[in-house]
């Protein structure tokens, strides 16, 4: 399927769950926690360097990457909808003597959401350009001129922490060192935490960060560096500004790979840092005393780890999982010492060679009951089981998700709720599967296609020759009808009411749909009454849209010998 179908697909999927105004599908989910999936975003390639974190109220929070679609020969990308991140720079406009000139593409760093009631919100946290004057962008991105040119081969993941007031922490390996962004609803802000000194075309010698809070909800974010050795980072953020400490230094070693992802959390035992040391073939910690000297660790000897990841339990244990042959492992500390145990059998195929942002992931989590859950690449999908006693893993039934790697994990304290996020590398889709009781949650299983009334094209619109021109949007992101009808030859005006307070939307006429605009009026929030005059044009079908919300706002505009009246 190419990538544009499967993105109308998915937007229409969606619907349901992003705009709670619209008629939802009819789904019967039935009683107890089940695992639902969902689009978490579909426009362009959107969804590696994933991670997933939960907020206070006990929602998923989603970082990811944003780059330009991969398309198939003489395929045509799909629009990218008004308000979402810039992954292009400002196009040159066009003058008498030269054309217009395309700005470049980069990638964006973006964030996403989904509330209680399954409204997700996508944004970013960091994009290519300055967001122009009248557009809003979800959580306010700050411009990184080092995403411009930015590829999916030359930059390593992101990571996401929310701290207790709600706060955003995102990080990512750019082009050029590590970057950390601090979000709130509305604005981010962004600092080079690490100055590699040139960019890189291929990812490898900066490993993939992570970021952990601590008490304070102070920032502390860890990273393997290679050089003459390689070493373990960490920045550390205050009030004060960012101080970097180096946790740990591996030995020289010729025919290691490049440096692996890296976590951060904080134990019993103070801010910790998991690293791979493939020189040793050895996973290993290093704790920061309170004296403020790392101090390193074996966890597991005589392993060729990958795919780390990690969660610390209501103890202030540690717990590590990671890929070591066809297994996943996970390591599990109780005060100074270390138990491995296997969690799986799997087949990672091509993927066990993957490197930056290719390379496998695993996710770990913990409940407040002490219960483990680990998610994991298997034969091209992805798998989630859950202990209750540390050494049997049962299965989590999550139905089949078909194409889908590189996952992440976070679940709630209560275990209310339980999120995946993963990489769909066919559709080239970010997706996030919930499981929990969905009776009051409106995210549709398996995201049916809606009826919506006020969207799509109307195959019959202005067959008896009546002038339509008023449309509305009562509430929400809807019009009232999807077919206007206008007289061939003749000026006439559109009539838009957008009747939904505070939500902005405009009234675009268009030669078809991805065409020509044909007019257009100002994108404004609602309460707020707009007239778009048009014409005279020649009998045929059009199309209309609201350019603030392309995939669920639109229809067909008929021009026809008319018969005066409705």
């Amino acid at each position: 399927m190419s990538k544009r179908l499967l993105i109308l697909a998915c937007a229409a999927a969606i619907i349901t769950a992003a705009c709670s105004d619209i008629p939802e599908g009819e789904v019967v989910t039935g009683e107890g926690p089940r695992f639902v999936v969902s689009v978490a975003d579909s426009n362009d390639d959107v969804g590696l360097g994933n991670s997933v974190a939960v907020d206070p109220d006990g929602n998923p929070v989603f970082s990811y990457l944003i780059l330009p679609a991969e398309l198939e020969p003489g395929e045509i990308p799909a629009t990218r909808p008004i308000g979402a991140p810039y992954i292009q720079t400002e196009t040159t406009p066009a003058t008498d003597d030269d054309p217009a000139v395309p700005g470049d593409f980069g990638a964006a760093i973006g964030v996403g959401s989904v509330s209680a009631d399954g409204i997700f919100t996508r944004g970013a946290a960091a994009q290519v350009r300055d967001t122009p004057t009248g557009i809003t962008i979800p959580y306010g991105p700050a411009t990184v001129d080092s995403l411009v040119g930015a590829t999916a081969d030359s930059t390593n993941g992101t990571d996401i922490a929310i701290d207790t007031a709600g706060a955003k922490h995102v990080v990512w390996a750019g082009t050029d060192g590590i970057y950390y962004g601090l979000g709130g609803q509305t604005s981010f802000t962004v600092e080079q935490v690490y100055d590699y000194g040139y960019a890189l075309r291929k990812a490898g010698p900066i490993g993939r960060p992570d970021v952990t809070t601590d008490a304070e909800d102070n920032p502390w974010v860890s990273y393997a560096l290679d050089g003459q050795a390689q070493r373990i980072e960490v920045a550390i953020g205050s009030e004060g500004g960012w101080t970097t400490e180096t946790a740990a230094q591996l030995q020289p070693c010729t025919e290691c790979p490049q440096p692996k992802r890296t976590q951060i959390g904080v134990t019993s035992a103070g801010p910790t840092v998991a690293y791979i040391d493939d020189g040793q073939d050895a996973v290993m910690i290093a704790v920061r005393g309170a004296d403020g000297i790392w101090t390193t660790s074996t966890v597991a000897s005589g392993v060729e780890a990958d795919g780390l990841s990690m969660a610390v339990d209501p103890d202030g244990n540690g717990l590590l999982a990671f890929y070591e042959g066809d297994g996943v492992k996970l390591a599990a500390q109780d005060g100074t010492q270390w138990t491995v145990t296997d969690v799986a059998t799997v087949d990672l195929g091509d993927a066990a060679q993957g490197t930056g942002n290719f390379a496998p992931t695993t996710g770990v989590a913990v409940d407040e009951q002490g219960v483990r859950y680990v998610a994991f690449m298997n034969a091209g999908s992805v798998q989630l089981v859950s202990s209750a006693d540390g050494s049997t893993y049962e299965a989590v039934e999550t139905g089949n998700l078909g194409a889908a790697a590189f996952p992440a994990l976070a679940v709630t304290p209560d275990a209310a709720g339980i999120f995946v996020t993963w990489y769909d590398d066919e559709g080239q889709l970010l997706k996030l599967g919930i499981h929990a009781d969905l009776q009051d949650l409106q995210i549709a299983n398996p995201s049916p296609t809606p009826e919506v009334s006020g969207g799509g094209a109307a195959e019959d619109c202005g067959v008896d020759g009546a002038v339509v021109l008023d449309l509305v949007t009562p509430a929400g992101t809807v019009f009232d009808t999807n077919c206007l009808v206008a007289p061939a030859g003749e000026g006439f005006t559109i009539n838009y009411d957008n009747q939904a307070a505070g939500i902005t939307h405009n009234v675009d006429a268009f030669t078809e749909q991805g065409g020509e605009s044909l007019g257009a009026t100002d994108l404004e929030p609602g309460v707020v009454q707009q007239e778009l005059s048009l014409g005279p044009l020649e009998e045929g079908s059009y199309y209309f849209q609201c350019d603030a919300h392309p995939t669920t706002m639109y229809g067909t505009l008929a021009v026809v010998k008319a018969k005066k009246g409705k």
